[in-house]
């Protein structure tokens, strides 16, 4: 089973995004934060979930690991 991280790193991917766009996209100011988040060193916010998926165009379903389809 993936976890938040590591589903944030397939969605980004598959945007062809680097953290760092990623990073600016999500108001982060270095891609420091989004590589702890996918590397599972830090947690993610409850609060960020619905943003991560808005900006990257998925379920924060998907990103919680409730379900396996991606898109919203």
């Amino acid at each position: 089973m993936s976890t938040v991280g590591e589903r944030i790193l397939i969605a980004r991917r598959q945007l062809g995004w680097t953290q760092e766009e990623l990073a600016k996209r999500m108001g982060y100011k270095s891609k420091s934060t989004i590589n702890k988040i996918e590397m599972g060193i830090n947690d993610i916010p409850q609060s960020k979930i619905v943003p991560f998926a808005k900006v990257l165009g998925t379920t924060p379903a998907y990103l919680m690991g409730w379900e396996e389809t991606e898109k919203q």
